[in-house]
């Protein structure tokens, strides 16, 4: 879902720019989702998407067709243009694993198709990133955390919405999706590393979230020190992975807190590696195991800038605790 960027003081202080179609349409405030059925068909062949919709407009996905083969990338099928005048949602195949609650992060494969055209704007089986949501009815409206809720693992949904692309474009789009996995646990888990003692320690609450025992002391690196914290088990961060995480952020000068998703109650999500979020965090967050919980201590050369007038938190040197989640990768 597409977050506030760095210079609204109420949202995350990670985002440098608005990347949105790469994200869900379900996170959109006009989408509206169809109930779930018991009925919907299954097997190999193909199905008609005829979601019902939010009232008024009719239903945009009586004409379209989905593909049900969740071995391979969806074809979906339409006489374009489609016209998509109200949102709306179907179930193509049911998912048979465990079914989402409110709060979880999914994680899926997705692709874009533009309904004015046909034409496909990006797919995960053709190499874009993976996706996913929190499933909050504040996050993403009360009709799709009303489906969301009732959705498996393991289901391919399409929807039909609107979106806007980074350059300001306005899109009809048709989002098809395979859930893959609901993200768990949400906290840090491995084995405890060795702390080197230069950079700031840190204590963990029950929930495992961080937080500094003192201000940090002394001269600031001059460029990103990662240290490890935990040692997870699980994959390995690579680049262009759709990221998942816990953090919180201080001020090197004074040991003020100014961001935590912890608070938020809300993991982040980004694509790693494509200028989505400060460089500190696009180059020192690979080759780390889901589970892990690091520290970034970054300069402001490699967060804000130097200029506390072009932002908020320019001229800081930055200090990180990052639980990673969950590290989604591309089909490549």
């Amino acid at each position: 879902m597409s977050r506030p960027g760095p210079t609204d003081p109420k949202g995350p202080h990670l985002i440098r720019r608005r990347t949105l179609l790469t994200t869900a349409l379900a996170a959109t405030a006009a989408i509206g989702l169809a109930a779930c059925t018991d009925d919907a068909s299954e097997g190999s062949g193909a199905s008609d998407a005829g979601g019902a919709s939010d009232g008024g407009g009719g239903d945009p996905l009586a004409g379209v067709t989905v593909s049900e083969d969740l071995g391979a990338e969806p074809t979906v099928e339409f006489t374009a243009p489609l016209e998509v005048s109200a949102a709306a949602a179907e179930i193509v195949v049911p998912g048979d694993g465990e079914t989402i609650a409110e709060g979880d992060t999914i994680i899926w494969r997705d692709l874009y198709v533009d309904a004015s055209t046909g034409k496909t704007l990006q797919s995960w089986w053709q190499g874009a990133p993976a996706g996913g949501v929190q499933v909050t009815a504040e996050g993403i409206g009360q009709a799709a955390f009303d489906v969301f809720t009732t959705m498996a693992v393991g289901s391919r949904f399409v929807m039909a919405g609107w979106q806007q692309s980074a350059d300001g474009q306005a899109y009809s789009l048709l989002q098809v999706a395979d859930v893959d996995r609901i993200v768990s646990p949400l906290r840090a888990e491995g084995e405890p590393a060795e702390p080197s003692g230069a950079l700031p320690s840190v204590t963990l609450a029950d929930d495992g979230a961080p937080a500094l025992d003192a201000p940090p002391e002394g001269e600031a690196p001059t460029s990103t020190e990662r240290e490890d914290l935990i040692v997870g088990t699980g994959d390995t961060t690579r680049a262009g992975d759709y990221l998942t995480m816990h953090y919180t952020g201080w001020k090197w000068s004074d040991g003020s807190q100014f961001d935590s998703s912890w608070e938020r109650g809300a993991p982040f999500s980004f694509v790693q590696g494509e200028g989505r979020v400060i460089q500190g965090w696009d180059e020192n967050l690979l080759d780390l195991p889901v589970g892990s919980q690091v520290m970034l201590v970054i300069p402001a050369a490699e967060a804000y800038g130097e200029d506390p007038d072009a932002h908020e938190l320019g001229g800081e040197t930055l200090v990180f605790v990052i639980d990673v989640l969950d590290a989604a990768h591309t089909e490549a």
